[in-house]
């Protein structure tokens, strides 16, 4: 594991967490690759549906703090899902620049499709609910860590 007492001389790429987790990162895209391949989405598109499932409708805005990007690689996403029938789009009335996202009826309709992946991937992981849910509280407390690093 990286410590500060030893040289990234010393350490092999197998003892390095950065790399363990970049090829995690790796190992679940082939595995939901796999499972979304039937559903007909990609990742970054799941992961927008999944959270409008969650909330009915969202702001792009809301949905880029959400998912860590901005809205240049949002949008195209976006559009994509708008064209696909999933989403539709519409502008507040009191504030035009603020564009919010619906589901719509097919889109609804997908959540259900989509129980299928959340069992693959629950299955690929290999993992009991117990395991699972401290592995997420260490990968999160990882994350803040290293969120709150100031790369001046």
């Amino acid at each position: 594991m990286d410590t500060p007492h030893q040289t990234y001389d010393e350490l092999g790429l197998d003892r390095m967490l950065c790399f363990s987790v970049y090829k995690a990162g790796q190992a679940f895209n082939r595995v939901y690759r796999t499972a979304l391949e039937p559903v007909g989405l990609t990742y970054p598109q799941f992961l927008i549906m999944r959270l409008l499932w969650a909330d009915g409708s969202l702001s792009v805005g809301d949905i880029c703090e959400r998912l860590g990007l901005d809205t240049g690689t949002v949008t195209p996403i976006l559009k994509r899902l708008t064209v696909m029938g999933l989403v539709k789009k519409e502008r507040r009335a009191a504030d035009e620049r603020r564009v919010d996202i619906f589901l719509t009826e097919q889109g609804r309709r997908l959540e259900v499709a989509s129980e299928s992946v959340t069992r693959h991937v629950t299955e690929a992981i290999g993992m009991d609910r117990k395991k699972a849910e401290e592995t997420l509280a260490t990968i999160n407390q990882l994350t803040a860590n290293l969120s709150a690093v100031r790369n001046d």
